[in-house]
């Protein structure tokens, strides 16, 4: 197996190879101003020319969105709805906020425009049509739409998701004058309409943008096979991924869920929850070995904007390496959400002036100077002190206090994320693993795990680039939908194995299409329940026997506590996902072995709840079966663990490092 895993994160972007048994990683700065040119000297330094697949993660359509930078969109609608995408739902998710603030429409008013259609779902299938426009009205509609100045087009019409036809017909009229367009049901084949206008939208005004980067990343890789990750943690085509950017929109976090999730197989654990603090924001999400499509949702949201297509259940903070520190007017101690990002960086890269959780740990000596990225880097320790310095007198404590006090604000805010995961999802920490990376994540690890009291926690190798090392062991994957809204009594297992069976077909064609042959190709089957008058589902896997309905009643009552034994259950959505699997590593006994001579390369004080003297511990030479005790801070090129007093540290099956407290 040959491939290279891309990550372009806020402050670094990772590149991992993998050549058989070889993995060499690379960490080089980002280049916000075109990232594509960040991946391109990685790509040099590290494999130079030749055949080689790049999985890539980018951040391109997240960023745009997030900051309102999108390409000038319009939208086409039925008459009487272009005012749909903004009227939503009516939530509010700041409750008590006195002034609440709506996030703007992807879409602005003068760019919706409406046509004379009418459509409802026959009972037999398919639409029944009132009314449709005509050919006159279509291409008046392009004038229009060309006259707005908008680079690119959503075409959303009520119930499309049953027959997208009418959808294909004004598609076919606006891209024959050269527009960019984005068909919801072809896109999301789902009822819900307020989503579906919403994701289409987001789709459509990311393309230009995507389309343009991947245009350009194409031409810096050369000769290799270019894929993007998908926000499901599966990989796809880059030439879909520039018509569909809406399913890349967390193709990174999504990375550091894969690799978390083979680091933890390989160890022997199952059921974890799994931590990526970069250098900009914290990942958390849960990951069930075997769960396989039922650990996607389809209700994520982007900046407000719900996103309908599958992606994994990630929850992001704004706390990362690169947090900035700062005191409020109440004289109150912040960390985050700014970040100090890449340029200019913490203030111990000699280029910062705000000081952040990275120079905390540069202050209590946490971080060598000498082993920063192998000695590519040397810190400022001089600036960083001065910093702290200042900042003390600001809180009236002592410089150390200061640092002190930023990690317990940054842990407090990253123990809240945990808890969203896990005890909001009714799953007890207590019982899971802890699988931290990022180049953060190792020097939270143990303080996170044990103030959880959870069983340990996992450093997978190469933590500061894991999310590029998932990247390159990604399957390939393509997901395919049908709303059906039909009592399940309705929908025994006969009928749905044939719809199920005719999506799993259209999903499996585009692998095909891809180049992966029809042996190696897997399909997972799932459902959407719920009970009659809910209104959201459940997902469950199609299982060999038809006991749909019982098993639906016991997962309901895991979930929720109780069930409605007599209650109707709906069938709200079927789904498929064709996918080509990587091999998964397998766990196995290791023999226990001391740390050996050459390991330790001294001693610092550092601080661990007070001064203490530390060793210094170089990962690379570790073995599996390795086992030494605290205090001591292990030291690799992407990464510093710390292992506080009281806790131990052993090398597992493929050279993952596992803490956990005596």
């Amino acid at each position: 197996m040959k491939a290279i895993g891309a990550d372009t994160g806020g402050t670094f972007t990772d590149l991992v190879l993998l050549d058989g048994d070889e993995v060499r990683t690379l960490k080089v700065h980002s280049t916000p101003q075109d990232p594509s040119e960040a991946v391109e000297s990685g790509l040099k330094a590290l494999s130079g020319s030749g055949g080689l697949e790049l999985i890539h993660g980018s951040t391109v359509g997240l960023n745009a969105m997030l900051t309102g930078e999108v390409a000038p969109t319009a939208l086409v609608t039925n008459e009487g709805f272009r005012d749909l995408i903004e009227v939503g739902r009516q939530e509010r998710p700041e409750l008590y906020a006195l002034h609440p603030e709506k996030p703007a429409p992807l879409v602005e008013r003068r760019r919706r425009f409406e046509v004379s259609q009418r459509a409802f779902p026959s009972p037999g299938g398919g639409l029944q049509i009132e009314v449709k426009p005509t050919k006159a009205e279509l291409d008046r509609l392009v004038q229009r739409v060309r006259r707005s100045g908008a680079k690119s087009v959503a075409v959303c019409l009520l119930h499309s998701y049953a027959d997208p036809e009418m959808e294909e017909q004004i598609a076919e009229h606006l891209e024959a004058a050269g527009l960019s367009v984005t068909c919801s049901a072809k896109l999301l084949a789902e009822y819900r309409e307020y989503e579906r206008f919403s994701t289409a939208a987001a789709n459509a005004s990311l393309v230009p943008i995507v389309r343009a980067y991947l245009e350009r990343l194409a031409e810096r890789v050369g000769e290799r096979e270019l894929s993007m990750l998908q926000s499901s943690g599966g990989s796809f085509p880059a030439a879909q991924a520039a018509r569909e950017p809406a399913r890349v929109l967390f193709s990174g976090p999504a990375g550091g869920v894969v690799g978390a999730a083979r680091a933890a197989a390989e160890a022997g654990h199952a059921d974890v929850v799994t931590l990526d603090m970069g250098g900009t924001s914290t990942d958390v999400a849960f990951h069930s070995s075997g769960a396989g499509l039922e650990e996607a949702v389809n209700d994520v949201q982007v900046a407000g904007h719900p996103i309908g297509v599958p992606a994994l259940d990630i929850h992001t903070i704004g706390c990362g390496g690169g947090s900035i520190v700062s005191v409020d007017t109440g004289g109150v101690l912040r960390v985050g959400p700014k970040s100090a990002g890449a340029s200019p960086g913490p203030v111990c890269y000699g280029t910062g002036t705000e000081l952040t959780v990275t120079d905390a740990h540069v202050m209590l000596g946490h971080i060598s100077t000498s082993a920063f990225l192998g000695g590519a880097l040397e810190l400022d320790v001089e600036a960083v002190k001065r910093g702290f310095s200042t900042l003390g007198e600001a809180l009236g404590v002592s410089p150390r206090a200061a640092a002190e006090g930023v990690l317990s604000v940054a842990r407090a805010a990253m123990r809240r994320a945990l808890g969203v995961m896990t005890m909001q999802r009714g799953r007890d920490p207590q019982r899971l693993p802890l699988v931290a990376f990022g180049g953060a994540g190792g020097l939270h690890a143990a303080a996170l795990a044990g103030s959880l009291n959870q069983p340990g926690a996992l450093i997978p190798r190469h933590p500061g680039a894991l999310s590029a090392w998932g990247m390159a062991h990604a399957d390939a994957v393509q997901d395919r939908s049908q709303t059906v809204l039909g009592d399940l009594r309705a929908w025994p297992r006969e009928r749905r194995a044939a719809a199920l069976q005719e999506l799993a077909a259209e999903a499996t064609e585009l692998l095909r299409a891809s180049g992966h042959p029809r042996s190696k190709i897997r399909t997972e089957l799932r459902l959407d329940l719920r009970y009659r008058g809910q209104s959201y589902d459940l997902a469950l896997g199609e299982g060999r026997r038809d006991d749909a309905a019982a098993r639906f009643h016991r997962a309901h009552e895991e979930r929720y506590g109780w069930a409605l034994e007599d209650g109707q259950i709906e069938l709200v959505h079927l789904r498929a996902r064709a996918l080509v699997r990587r091999p998964m590593p397998r766990a196995g006994e290791v023999r226990s072995k001391r740390l050996p001579e050459g390991a330790v390369l001294g001693t610092r004080r550092a601080g661990f709840d007070g001064l203490v003297s530390a060793r210094r511990v170089q990962r690379e030479v570790l073995s599996e079966g390795v086992s030494f005790q605290g205090p001591a801070i292990i030291e690799e090129y992407s990464g510093t663990t710390l292992l506080p007093p009281g806790w131990t540290a052993q090398v597992t099956r493929g050279l993952h490092l596992w803490l956990s407290k005596r």
